[in-house]
């Protein structure tokens, strides 16, 4: 299902974590920050994002309500939600800033525990609402999904440093022959950023 995404600059982290979870079971996100390039047209991506999308997330706050872009974006989501009823505009409510009355009937989710309420809206678009359908939906967009894995028994996989963005991961083992010990993990060359245990 395609998702777009609408949020203020300031509530980007959260926007960037519900983002990440939503493609973690499948999802097809538009998010700004990873449509947008140097040079891009911003209205003419806007356009083009806005054009397809089922789901319209919006991550609302008194940022957002002041905030004339996501004004406009949520404006075109209830044109379309007026023209086909399966369009669904979904507030996630980071505050108690009051839902614009054309969309306060919709049911959002309330954003005060982020992990629970990313955990219900994924479940809300995927169907998959227990903990084993959730895992199985993860593992079926995994597999999808045009990433090389580092899987380290200390670690998990894992998809990149998560300091840089590094894809290239690399594994140690070190010896500490003065207190008998050995330490594996993976390392990151670009950030030094490295991470394991004593095994």
């Amino acid at each position: 299902m395609r998702c777009f995404l609408s949020h203020h600059k300031a509530d980007k982290p959260l926007a960037r974590r519900i983002g990440a979870h939503l493609t973690l079971v499948g999802m097809d996100v538009w998010f700004d920050e990873w449509e947008l390039q140097a040079g891009d047209s911003i209205p003419g991506k806007l356009n083009s994002g806005l054009e397809g999308f089922k789901a319209f997330i919006l991550v609302w706050s008194a940022n957002a309500s002041r905030s004339d872009w996501v004004r406009q974006e949520l404006h075109f989501a209830i044109m379309r939600s007026v023209k086909d009823q399966s369009t669904k505009i979904i507030p996630c409510m980071v505050d108690d800033t009051p839902l614009p009355p054309l969309i306060a009937d919709r049911k959002g989710i309330d954003f005060s525990s982020p992990k629970e309420a990313i955990l219900e809206l994924a479940g809300d678009l995927t169907g998959a609402r227990s903990r084993n359908e959730r895992l199985m939906a993860i593992q079926a967009a995994i597999e999808e999904l045009d990433v090389e894995w580092n899987v380290h028994p200390m670690m998990g996989p894992m998809a990149c440093c998560p300091e840089c963005g590094n894809e290239k991961l690399e594994g140690f083992l070190q010896t500490d022959d003065e207190h008998d010990r050995t330490y594996s993990g993976l390392h990151c060359k670009i950030c030094q950023w490295s991470g394991g245990g004593e095994i």
